[in-house]
């Protein structure tokens, strides 16, 4: 099997572009890849980081003008995580920043409470679900990954029920530095 970066860039985006019937113009196409701050992430064959749906733009519509952005206009508001291209436009960021302001704050996760966090923490403490999975079943998104980190340690929600763990903190160093 080759490495990653001797795959094509192609291959390797669509292998994590979600699943959605083209017959039906608005269902999404949600990023199964790496997602930060709600936008999917994808490493490039030189090793950089490229948001999804920029690359997205780029294998259907060629390269992205200097000074313009690719933006989200899914049919249903603005989705983060949609690499859908007929979903996809360009323009400017102040087109962006207007379309801002006519969709109002995007809400990702559904509101949290004692009840939920609870749930985090016992789901957590049983060791079959991981901090991602356990954002995506109990809050809706798996993005909120960093809001269970928070809940399951205690940081936050002190008063809800549930064991308190510090377990996954993040990956041992692959190697040690004298």
């Amino acid at each position: 099997m080759p490495p990653p970066s001797e795959v094509p860039l192609l291959v390797r985006f669509w292998a994590r572009a979600g699943t959605f019937d083209a017959r039906a113009n608005d269902q999404h196409s949600i990023w199964a890849g790496s997602i930060v701050n709600g936008y999917g992430q994808l490493t490039g064959p030189d090793g950089r980081k490229h948001y999804a749906h920029r690359v997205a733009w780029e294998l259907v519509n060629g390269p992205i003008p200097p000074g313009m952005i690719v933006r989200h206009k899914c049919p249903s508001g603005p989705i983060r995580s949609c690499v859908r291209p007929c979903h996809l436009e360009l323009g400017t960021t102040a087109d962006n920043a207007a379309d801002r302001m006519l969709d109002g704050p995007q809400i990702i996760t559904r509101p949290m409470n004692e009840e939920l966090a609870a749930a985090c923490r016992y789901l957590f403490a049983s060791e079959q679900f991981s901090q991602r999975d356990i954002a995506e079943i109990v809050l809706g998104d798996r993005t909120a990954q960093p809001q269970v980190a928070r809940i399951v340690a205690g940081k936050t929600y002190p008063n809800a029920p549930g064991p308190l763990t510090q377990r996954g903190k993040g990956r041992k160093p692959r190697f040690r530095h004298a």
